[in-house]
Parts: structure tokens; C-alpha cells; sequence
């Protein structure tokens, strides 16, 4: 009787056994699926040029995209950083409104390729641009708004202000006339404000962009235009040169009095002036010193 009992314990041991081996091979499988499905899962899409396509090349809203980048399965160690993942992501890119970080109204949408992208290589986001044909930067050009021009206009120290004005300050231009014999003009020679409250968007240099570039022969040009107010500097010995923004129609005028012996000089306007002031003002002629004046010894020239 004691043999039967041991044998049977023998045999529900041994059942045990086979149980417990043939759930640790289920688990041992069932984990080693998972494992080539995690595997699998690793692969992530990323963005691929269909065709070889030259740096430069630029698409604008509305182009078809699509006929040039499609979407590719790639392991995730082979996705570099910033890759696209979607087409629409670059499509995107041609629906942002203004030109890059401008954001002008007006300006139309459009991204420029900054390398030669080839064919089944990933695209990042540093392969385009928003800043135009052939941009790699930004440039000066982008202090300008959209509607403006910059023009500029060098003064000796006296007429600059010695000094005193800095990118950022508002200006009156005023100009004298001297009386040059001008077919079917009889004006005599005169002083009068020619424009009033223009920008100044630069002192001896080009305008400093956040995040732009400078060349480096107009490095010290810049550095000279970003000093403090209060400190020494190059316009006080060598006159100022001013970057004005103006319309196009100013600029025209501004050329002309360049280019015609006007005599420019520049008056700094108070921070503290909101608006232009209600005022006017009278050229200021020899008579008028005689005539106009309140100079107490003043007489008629007779002319």
C-alpha cells in the first residue's frame, strides 16, 4: 500500500513537471514574439527624395510636392535628427504667411532648397529655407518692413549731431539750397525742413539683425552704430553716416537733394513726441532774416 501511494506521488509530481516546462516554453515563445514585434515596431517613416533635387530649387504654395518626396519606412537608428516624417510638413513650410521672420504682408509663401537633396536620402528641416533664392541668412535687407526702402546719407559732425543719434531715434531732414541758376527756376538760396520723422535704422554700419550675418569689413562699422548713447564714438571725429527708412518716393527725394548741392543736415527728434506735432514752418531766405525776423536790428535790404 505504501508503494502505491509513493508511486502516485511520483506520477502527479511528474505531471507537475511537464506542466510547469510547458508553461515556462508558452512565456519563453510568447516573449520572444513580442520581442521580434518590438522590433519590427522600431521602424519609423521618414521623409525621402524621389529624385535628385538641386540646391536652389524653389517650391511655392500650390506646387505638387508630392511628385518629388514620398514617405519610406526606415529603421529608427537610421533617422537622423529632424527628419520629416510627413509630406505635409514640408507642404507647410509654403503656407506660412509673411517671408520668414519678416512676416510682411504681401509676401508670398515659398521655401528654398539650401543643399542638393539626392535621391532616397532623408529631408531635414535644414534643407530648406524661408529667407528666398539663394539665402542661407539673414541679411540687413530684413530690418526693412515690407513697403519701405533704406537709403543712406552721410553728414559731417556738426549736422549728424555730433553724434547723438542712434539707430532707432526719429529724424527731420532739413536742407539748404544755394541758389544754383536752374533753366526756369528763379528761387533764391534757402533753408527749409524737407522731411520730417524718419527712422534711423543705422549709425556707421549696416542694421543689426537678430540672428543675421555681417561681413567682416563692416564689422567695426557695426560695432560703432550698437554703442551706448553717452560713449565715444566715430561720428563725433569723422561725421555720421545714417541708414533712414523711408518710402519710395522719399528716397527719390532724398537721392536728388544727394545729387543736386543741397546742403543735408539732420535734426533729432524728442522720444517723448508721439505724433507729429501741428506745426509749420517757413523757408528761411537772406530777406527773411530782415523782413520775417524778430531781430531787432533788422532793415529792409531793399530787394
Amino acid at each position: 500500500m505504501q508503494q502505491r501511494q509513493n508511486g502516485r506521488q511520483l506520477i502527479l509530481i511528474g505531471v507537475g513537471v511537464i506542466v510547469v516546462v510547458l508553461v515556462a516554453g508558452f512565456l519563453l515563445t510568447n516573449h520572444g514574439g513580442q520581442s521580434s514585434n518590438a522590433s519590427a515596431s522600431g521602424a519609423l517613416p521618414v521623409v525621402v527624395a524621389v529624385q535628385d533635387i538641386p540646391q536652389g530649387t524653389v517650391f511655392k504654395a500650390g506646387d505638387p510636392i508630392s511628385q518629388y518626396f514620398t514617405v519610406k519606412q526606415a529603421p529608427k537608428t537610421l533617422v537622423p535628427f529632424g527628419a520629416y516624417q510627413a509630406v505635409k510638413q514640408i507642404t507647410d513650410l509654403t503656407l506660412t504667411p509673411g517671408c520668414g521672420p519678416v512676416r510682411a504682408a504681401g509676401c508670398q509663401g515659398q521655401i528654398t532648397t539650401t543643399q542638393t537633396i539626392y535621391q532616397n536620402s532623408p529631408v531635414v528641416s535644414g534643407m530648406f529655407t524661408q529667407l528666398g533664392q539663394y539665402r542661407q541668412g539673414v541679411s540687413p535687407s530684413f530690418a526693412l518692413p515690407y513697403g519701405y526702402v533704406g537709403i543712406a546719407v552721410n553728414f559731417d559732425p556738426v549736422n549728424s549731431v555730433y553724434g547723438s543719434v542712434f539707430p532707432g531715434d526719429d529724424v527731420d531732414l532739413i536742407a539748404s539750397y544755394h541758389g544754383q541758376k536752374v533753366a526756369g527756376l528763379k528761387a533764391p538760396p534757402q533753408t527749409q525742413f524737407v522731411l520730417n520723422d524718419l527712422r534711423v535704422i543705422s549709425v556707421n554700419g549696416p542694421p543689426v539683425v537678430p540672428g543675421g550675418t555681417t561681413s567682416p569689413s563692416t564689422s567695426n562699422s557695426s560695432s560703432n552704430s550698437s554703442s551706448s548713447p553717452g560713449s565715444t564714438s566715430n561720428n563725433q571725429a569723422n561725421g555720421g553716416s545714417l541708414i533712414l527708412l523711408v518710402r519710395f518716393q522719399q528716397a527719390l527725394e532724398i537721392q536728388h537733394l544727394k545729387d543736386f548741392g543741397w546742403q543735408l543736415s539732420v535734426v533729432l527728434r524728442s522720444p517723448k513726441e508721439t505724433d507729429i506735432p501741428h506745426f509749420q514752418t517757413q523757408p528761411v531766405t537772406d530777406r527773411w532774416f530782415f523782413v520775417k525776423g524778430t531781430n531787432t536790428l533788422k532793415t529792409d535790404p531793399g530787394y
